[in-house]
């Protein structure tokens, strides 16, 4: 603190002589250029009369000068110059040009006496000094009392800081108003310990025994209390401008201490990416304060939006095939179709019902809560077999051009679920690779994990696709609706695959193709 004191004052101290001596300078070529704006005055007045008397002699003070002399002065003249000044310790010496239709004649110089700037210098310079000893003065003596009085000030406020219970406060009714201001806070803090000590410290106590986070604050935004839980999710601080970037959580406290009442309600922490159940419980006892009890809801309501969205999207899918079903039945029980038209509905309907099936079976597989998984010893590489010899119709009608390097080997899973992996995974590809297009298939063993990838040279994804890639009833592109499917399949091999431990990777490049690849050990 002193050297920053100190350093202040030796900045002013140089802004104050720098700003005194530019000052004396402005003087200094205020009065040269009174001298010289003088002189020039009398050599126009001097002209003015060798106009009208050529022949007159000058004064000592006036020079007359031919146009061929050159000097100094004449060449700045001919250079451009109005007219050339001259300097010495207490002359100065002004040539000026005489012209004649335009053209140098001759030249008049004058010499004066300057008007002399010690006496002035130096007495601006002992009024300036005397003006920085008189502030310096009044500054040292003014900082002098207030450091006597904050360290008066200071000593008291300890004294009461000391021990706000017991202590008898040394503080005079007849001392400065600060000090009886204190001395009357001492008592009431007195008073208010002595009141609401044991309760405060009841609750701050037992506020330490919860993992989640709490925090006591009083109506003017202060902080009083946090546990450790809060310490640890936010931070160790005394003020309500921690939750500055969550505003409607900040103005949710503001309108508490302006209503006190009980109230919950929940806050999304963008920062945290957590969902908070906050409780607010005003504590009129303690001072007017108020509780704050912060629940972690996050995996709760991740849960709960996860379910309501699911929950939103079957009713929505099942709705469609229904009112499809409905429309073509009422169609038929008519009976005023010709039978081509019957068959063509009853196909329809016949259709919607096995998307119906399918959609019903899927969501079944993805809500399926797989707690005990049986894990058999098979054969991988005929299970894909199998599914690729199913396939072949679809892959023929499309004429696709399906490769295979599959390495036959023991591996113990479940059976069923590394079936629908595989099935989802060859079927999503078929679907989405356009005619003529190529599928890779590939299965191995490494190191005891079972590596199963398929290629396709399809569509490719973009990022924000492959980010939803594996959402329930997410399709890649609304254009393609015509490409069967319920939206489930990429849900169910997801949750397949971490149910047995493992991990699902996709890799894909847009126009180019996409990359599956499962790894389960």
């Amino acid at each position: 603190m002193k050297k920053i004191k100190l350093r202040n004052i030796l900045i002013l101290t140089m802004v104050y002589i720098v700003g005194l001596v530019t000052l004396i300078l402005l003087v200094n070529q205020h009065l040269l250029d009174s001298d010289t704006n003088r002189a020039l005055d009398n050599s126009n007045q001097v002209q003015l009369f060798l106009e009208k008397h050529p022949d007159a002699a000058l004064p000592g003070a006036y020079k007359l000068l031919d146009k061929s002399v050159v000097s100094s002065d004449t060449k700045k003249i001919a250079e451009g110059a109005a007219y050339s000044r001259q300097l010495t310790g207490s002359d100065i010496r002004v040539t000026s040009p005489i012209y004649l239709d335009g053209q140098i004649q001759s030249y008049l110089q004058v010499t004066q006496e300057r008007t002399q700037t010690v006496f002035i210098d130096t007495a601006m310079f002992i009024f300036g000094l005397l003006i920085y000893l008189a502030i310096a003065f009044i500054s040292i003596g003014r900082q002098r009392r207030n450091y006597i009085f904050t360290q008066n000030t200071i000593a008291k406020i300890k004294n009461i800081e000391r021990s706000p219970l017991t202590q008898s406060y040394l503080i005079g009714e007849d001392t400065d108003k600060i000090s009886v201001a204190l001395n009357s806070l001492g008592e009431s803090i007195q008073r208010q310990l002595l009141s609401h000590s044991e309760k405060k410290e009841n609750l701050y106590e037992f506020i330490e025994f919860f993992s989640f986070p709490i925090f006591v604050f009083n109506g003017k935004g202060s902080i009083r209390r946090t546990n450790a839980a809060f310490k640890n999710d936010f931070a160790d601080t005394q003020n309500l401008d921690i939750f500055s970037p969550y505003s409607e959580f900040l103005q949710f406290l503001v309108d508490k201490m302006l209503h006190p009442d009980i109230q919950e309600k929940v806050f999304f922490f963008e920062a945290l990416s957590a969902y908070y159940q906050i409780r607010i419980t005003p504590l009129p006892e303690l001072d007017n304060r108020f509780i704050v009890t912060m629940m972690d809801i996050t995996r709760y309501q991740k849960t709960l939006d996860a379910h309501n969205a699911f929950i939103a999207n079957v009713s929505h899918e099942l709705k469609t095939p229904l009112i499809s079903i409905k429309g073509f039945a009422e169609l038929l029980e008519n009976g005023q179709l010709d039978p081509n038209e019957a068959h063509d509905f009853a196909a329809i309907i016949n259709k919607e019902t096995t998307r119906l099936t399918n959609l019903v079976q899927d969501t079944l597989l993805l809500t399926k809560q797989n707690h005990r998984i049986e894990k058999k010893k098979m054969d991988p590489a005929r299970t894909i077999q199998e599914i690729i010899e199913r396939s072949m119709p679809q892959i023929r009608e499309k004429n696709l051009q399906l490769d295979t390097q599959i390495s036959s080997f023991t591996f113990k899973s479940n059976q069923g679920m590394l079936h629908s992996i595989f099935e989802n995974l060859i079927e999503n590809a078929i679907k989405y690779t356009q005619d003529n297009g190529k599928i890779f298939v590939s299965l191995d063993n490494v190191r005891g994990r079972l590596i199963f990838s398929v290629a396709d040279n399809g569509f490719g994804l973009t990022e924000i696709q492959k980010e939803r890639i594996f959402d329930r009833f997410y399709r890649v592109d609304v254009s393609r609706s015509e490409v069967p499917g319920t939206g489930l399949g990429l849900a169910i091999v997801k949750k397949n695959v971490e149910d047995l431990g493992g991990i699902v990777d996709v890799v894909s490049i847009l126009g180019k193709g996409t990359t599956f690849t499962v790894s389960i050990k």
